[in-house]
């Protein structure tokens, strides 16, 4: 049995309402702003939504009516069986517009990250809008060196085609999660920028990389190591340095 929820039809779906975060605002307001002027969108855009698919939500915009206010909610969506839909609401979020209304006005909202990858997300998502900032332990100069490195790493991965595949993203992300995990505990030790180059060549090791390394050798294409050699990534020189001991292996 299908269900409504903020004038949308959903089926097979349950939704949990959670704190809307900056970039599902921004996403809302980029959509809004695409198609209707700053100065009408909030009484014209009655239904707008806004799917990421990164936190598995979604965040609906409607504007006011002579039964109801204007508000933003975003929820937490699961798949279930037909005729289990529900929605679980919490009245205590707050679903004010006014932070459509700060964006629309050519403020930024503010954000301060949970961790070191959300912060270089949100630099490299929605700047423009968002004012993100670092997590106290993280605003120190040893901090911001690291941050430096490790966007070397994402941009590294984002340039190569290889990485933009299935096995390429599962790789870069695995490296990502073991980089900051690392860095984190050099941190907390107070530790240089350094020992972080060091260690990230022992925390590749522990990275599974065999299905990027073969997906290179299945390519047996050498403009696919022009287009990724030389990085200052050290994550995408691991994996074609194991490519390399693989044709090794085979001659």
């Amino acid at each position: 049995m299908s269900i409504q929820l903020h004038s949308f039809i959903s089926s097979a779906k349950r939704y949990i309402q959670v704190e809307s975060q900056p970039h599902q605002i921004v996403g809302i307001f980029k959509k809004i702003t695409c198609a209707k002027s700053y100065r009408s969108f909030v009484l014209e855009s009655a239904n707008t939504c806004y799917e990421c698919e990164e936190d598995a939500t979604i965040t609906f915009y409607q504007a006011g009516s002579s039964v109801s206010p204007p508000g933003i909610w975003t929820y937490l969506v699961y798949e279930c069986p037909d005729g289990e839909e529900k929605v679980f609401s919490d009245e205590s979020i707050d679903t004010s517009t006014n932070p459509l209304w700060e964006l629309a006005s050519g403020k930024t909202l503010s954000k301060v990250a949970v961790d070191l990858l959300e912060y270089i997300q949100y630099q490299q998502g929605n700047a423009e809008y968002i004012n993100v900032q670092l997590p106290s332990e993280w605003d120190t100069s040893t901090g911001r060196e690291i941050i430096q490195l490790l966007r070397e790493e994402i941009n590294a991965g984002e340039s190569a085609s290889i990485f933009a595949e299935e096995a390429g993203k599962e790789y870069i992300q695995a490296a990502l999660q073991e980089f900051i995990a690392a860095a984190q505990e050099i941190l907390e030790a107070g530790g240089t920028s350094r020992d972080f180059e060091a260690t990230q060549y022992y925390v590749l090791k522990k990275v599974k990389s065999d299905r990027i390394a073969n997906l290179i050798l299945e390519y047996n294409d050498y403009r696919i190591w022009q287009e990724a050699l030389p990085s200052k990534s050290k994550a995408v020189e691991y994996a074609f340095n194991k490519a390399l001991s693989l044709i090794c292996r085979l001659k």
